[in-house]
């Protein structure tokens, strides 16, 4: 490839056409001064000059926060329009791909301000394709990125012709999801430092080594460090997590530690199944039927059920609720579960159907918490009246008939 970069300050512009890297990075001055060896970069202050001897444009400015804490746009703006100006005093198509972190909806505000007309004249595509660069090993992160994605204008629009220049793992979605997943990632690093900082003046605080307990954290890959619990849907339960997350939480008080991330989960964990339960009112019926029961899939524990939870709650206010759940048998309960139940649904048995059809058909509103129910059963049980509310993830239903919503998607 040939590279024109354009700045406004004048001196980085001497410095590329010299060859020399503007900033330290490890490799880019050796990369610098090869590609301008070759003859294959160049730098320049007129942008007019760079569109007009280039197909694709990629935007890297700034976008600082305001004082406020808000994102400022002021560089990007100003470079879009530069951008389109230039583009419309140009005979062949563009590419116009945008890196800079902005927030979702920010890529199409500014194509509908500033570019409206090049997209639907067909002489301009624009793309966001956040990076995903650490400084310190930025050349090496270009080279083999951890993640590729690209949002384009319409998520099924064409890019094939400017696809050379993306990872072969880039995955294509729309600009919003591109953009989000960009925020999504930062946060969820300082969602990572942050915790491992707390767990940190915990450990520190009880004379625990606390390098050598987040080592040994980062060697489970199937739960610790993956997909697995990084799923929207159901608030956190069961018989583990709630607990620990409470017993960790009165340790630091005790050794008057602070640890403000920690603390926040439960009061997360229950704005959660307080906006579960709010879908649940806002669908307007007072009969309800809550498929799955356990905290969980393919176990009939109900400590720390969101389900279990959402049948109190409901129960309370006077709803007329039903539950379908094989897998639950009072009869079999033992122990802790057993007297769970018994405090605080002592009416369960009469509550349980066993008619997933007769189930269906009394209630209005279907709360899905597990796939305990066969989907070709509820789809010749499901009418247009009913309202789905999924909490488990199961898009087939959206399929079904009657209104569909998730509770997060």
């Amino acid at each position: 490839h040939s590279v024109i970069g354009v700045d406004v300050i004048q001196s980085k512009v001497d410095a590329m056409n010299s060859g020399l890297a503007t900033f330290h990075e490890p490799g880019l001055a050796e990369l610098t001064a090869e590609a301008h060896r070759l003859n294959r970069l160049r730098a320049t202050t007129s942008t007019t000059e760079a569109i007009a001897g280039t197909d694709i444009s990629l935007v890297c400015v700034g976008t600082p926060s305001t004082a406020a804490g808000s994102l400022d746009l002021t560089f990007v703006e100003e470079a879009t329009c530069a951008i389109a100006t230039a583009i419309r005093a140009k005979s062949t198509p563009h590419h116009l791909i945008y890196r800079s972190t902005m927030l979702p909806g920010s890529t199409r505000g500014l194509v509908d301000a500033h570019l409206k007309d090049l997209v639907d004249e067909q002489r301009l595509q624009v793309l966001f394709y956040p990076e995903f660069l650490r400084q310190g090993t930025a050349v090496k992160d270009m080279i083999d990125p951890s993640l590729s994605v690209v949002g384009s204008y319409s998520p099924d629009d064409d890019i094939s012709s400017v696809r050379r220049i993306f990872d072969s793992s880039t995955e294509q979605t729309d600009l919003e999801s591109a953009e989000l997943i960009k925020y999504a990632c930062n946060a969820f690093h300082a969602a990572k430092i942050a915790f491992a900082n707390e767990i940190g003046r915990v450990s520190k605080g009880i004379g625990v080594d606390a390098v050598n307990i987040m080592r040994v954290v980062c060697q489970d890959t199937r739960l610790n460090i993956s997909p697995y619990y990084l799923r929207p849907g159901t608030p956190f339960g069961g018989s583990c997590l709630p607990k620990d997350v409470s017993a960790l939480n009165q340790l630091s008080r005790a050794h008057a530690l602070s640890t403000p991330m920690l603390d926040s989960l439960l009061a997360s964990n229950e704005d959660h199944m307080d906006h579960l339960t709010e879908m649940v009112e806002t669908a307007g019926s007072p009969r309800v039927l809550l498929l799955g029961l356990s905290f969980k899939e393919q176990t009939d524990d109900l400590r720390g059920s969101a389900a279990f939870e959402l049948a109190t709650r409901l129960l309370l206010k006077n709803y007329d609720v039903g539950i379908y759940d094989p897998l639950i048998v009072p009869a079999n309960f033992t122990g802790a579960v057993g007297r769970i139940a018994s405090l605080r649904l002592p009416n369960l048995t009469s509550l349980l159907k066993t008619d997933l059809a007769a189930a269906v058909g009394e209630k209005d509103t279907i709360v899905v918490f597990n796939r305990c129910a066969d989907l070709a059963e509820l789809a010749e049980n499901l009418a247009p009246r009913h309202k789905i509310i999924d909490v488990a993830s199961w898009p087939e239903l959206a399929r079904l008939s009657g209104s569909y919503t998730g509770i997060c998607w």
